[in-house]
């Protein structure tokens, strides 16, 4: 059995619930998800990470989470 790719998307962050860990992402569409950080996974920049951009990967298996794989 082949296992399913992530899904990438770009969505803005909306709100930080843990520092540099959690935050709520907002899709283009108005889908809104919890992404987390990982620990091995990219930093974000010093400063507010509200309203800036991020790239995130979906599991096929549950959209209501994520995981930030890019900043910009």
């Amino acid at each position: 059995m082949t296992e399913r790719p992530p899904i990438s998307e770009k969505g803005r962050i909306t709100a930080e619930h843990d520092a540099g860990r959690l935050y709520e992402v907002e899709m283009a569409n108005g889908y809104r998800a919890y992404a987390i950080v990982e620990k091995k996974g990219p930093k974000p920049e010093p400063g507010d990470p509200v309203g800036r951009e991020v790239e995130v990967h979906f599991s096929p298996f549950d959209m209501s989470k994520c995981k930030v794989v890019g900043w910009g």
